[in-house]
């Protein structure tokens, strides 16, 4: 089931972050790669901007999410993974 996010989930959503851009590794540039990639501040900082997170959750665990973010008049999808 695919449902919107919320703060209690904010946890699982930095360890999905931050553990599938592992996969990028090597295709990041390196001045932009770092670990963790997104720390727990720039999360909440994101959610705080308008970033809404919505996740894929299958026996009461979420193992994918997706930020959307609407600005003027397009929405930016800001994470996926």
């Amino acid at each position: 089931m695919i449902r919107k996010c919320n703060e209690t989930d904010l946890k699982d959503i930095y360890h999905i972050i931050n553990d599938s851009v592992a996969a990028y590794k090597g295709k990041i540039p390196n001045d932009r790669y770092h670990e963790p990639y997104m720390t727990m501040e720039e999360l909440k900082s994101e959610t705080n901007d308008g970033v809404i997170f919505w996740g894929y959750e299958e026996n009461n665990s979420i193992s994918g999410v997706m930020g959307i973010q609407e600005k003027n008049d397009v929405s930016l999808i800001r994470h996926d993974t």
